[in-house]
């Protein structure tokens, strides 16, 4: 049974004469981070506000929509303590209408205040204006969960690279939640990303710094994680799982995020990586050229009957050392030739012919990078990895299309 965030009159005080004051690109940043977080058509008022917690002297800005909660802590922005609950989408609305036909470098620049007015309710002070901004009861605002024990410390830009690699291959069917997430799993040193779509499956390894208790697996919600790599600024990301597994927690630098995991972990996908027959090495960027231009044809060609997830094209492995991507024009098939392209070729002893889903492939030559790409395969009809040497801990298998029977 997963906890709720709770709503309580007692467990929080009342708004109580919060000041802060910063400049405005500040203050648009910090909204802008937590908006992922805001109900857009709540039911409940309040979780179309956003929470403003002075204290300290810093300002935490948070959102929850009861599934996710996003904070960004402010740091030296308040002038006196307290705690305001304005709506959302008028606040965000204020902020720029009141800089409207100001350069934006100068209306950044601009020192803005929100305040709690004597009344209790709230107002924005901007470019020589005071606007009352809409309020609700801070203390209606959910009480939010605690942070929960860091399970893995990574840097930033290796996660944010390798996540982004593996959000590539998460589905997004939500009758089918399983699909719709990235598992982590922690191991001594590491941390491995893995997601699926059941037609490809993409899989991370990332030096981490891992708690000393047992490994730890959760499913991070893909569209969540999704919007949450725009806003890593930090050096490094910490991820938490709380020990009922009903929170997982990512922070990075002033962010804050806490979701439900998808409830139903991945199966075994270790064993969908087949055992390799053919390898064959060609240059990382002329292939991925040729798959763009071999699904620009057919689309340009309208060949896609069901639209782009049915166009396909087709990989050639000659075994004398040549690869080639070649669109899929069903009765013109006898009339397409594509460019071969050097590559190193072991394993095979006749030519090789794989038809892929042309976004599919497009999709797994571009989450590589660096100068080699490998595609590892054992027949044409089970799945084919693809590696690139620069990053050896990330591999995307991808389900080859089946031949049709002549």
């Amino acid at each position: 049974m997963t906890s709720a965030i709770k709503t309580s009159a007692t467990t929080v005080a009342p708004a109580s004469g919060l000041e802060c004051r910063t400049d405005r690109a500040t203050l648009v940043h910090a909204l802008t981070t937590v908006g992922m977080g805001v109900t857009r058509r709540p039911v409940v008022p309040v979780l179309g506000g956003v929470l403003l917690d002075g204290h300290d002297g810093h300002l935490t800005v948070t959102t929850t929509d009861y599934e996710t909660v996003v904070s960004v802590r402010v740091p030296e922005v308040v002038r006196s303590p307290g705690r305001l609950l304005i709506d959302y989408a008028e606040a965000t609305k204020l902020l720029a209408a009141l800089v409207r036909g100001t350069r934006k470098r100068d209306a950044d620049a601009m020192p803005v205040t929100v305040r709690t007015t004597v009344d209790g309710g709230a107002v924005v002070e901007l470019g020589g204006y005071t606007m009352p901004v809409t309020t609700y009861p801070a203390e209606e605002f959910p009480t939010l969960p605690e942070i929960p024990p860091t399970m893995a410390e990574v840097d930033r830009e290796r996660f944010a690279t390798d996540a982004a690699r593996v959000l590539v291959a998460v589905g997004t069917d939500d009758t089918l939640p399983m699909l719709t997430g990235v598992q982590m799993q922690t191991a001594p040193g590491a941390l491995t990303l893995a997601g699926t779509d059941r037609y490809r499956l993409a899989v991370a390894e990332v030096p981490a710094t891992t708690a000393a208790t047992e490994d730890r697996s959760v499913s991070f919600p893909g569209r969540v994680l999704s919007a949450v790599l725009k806003h890593c600024t930090g050096d490094r990301v910490r991820l938490g799982l709380d020990a009922a597994g009903d929170w997982v927690s990512l922070s990075c630098g002033a962010l804050t995020v806490l979701t439900r995991p998808i409830e139903a972990p991945l199966p075994d996908y270790e064993r969908l990586f087949p055992e390799v027959a053919v390898t064959a090495r060609a240059d990382r960027a002329s292939l991925t050229q040729a798959a763009i231009r071999a699904t620009a044809v057919v689309e340009a060609k309208k060949h896609t009957r069901d639209g782009r997830a049915a166009a396909q094209v087709a990989v050639t492995v000659d075994p004398a050392g040549s690869i080639s991507v070649a669109p899929v024009l069903g009765e013109y098939a006898d009339a397409v030739t594509a460019p071969d392209h050097p590559a190193e070729v072991d394993g095979a002893t006749d030519t090789v012919r794989v038809l892929f889903t042309a976004s599919y492939l497009c999709d797994a030559v571009n989450s590589l990078d660096g100068d080699t790409l490998a595609l590892h395969l054992a027949t044409v009809t089970r799945p084919v990895v693809f590696t690139a040497a620069h990053a050896p801990g990330y591999r995307h298998l991808v389900m080859p299309v089946r031949p049709s029977k002549s």
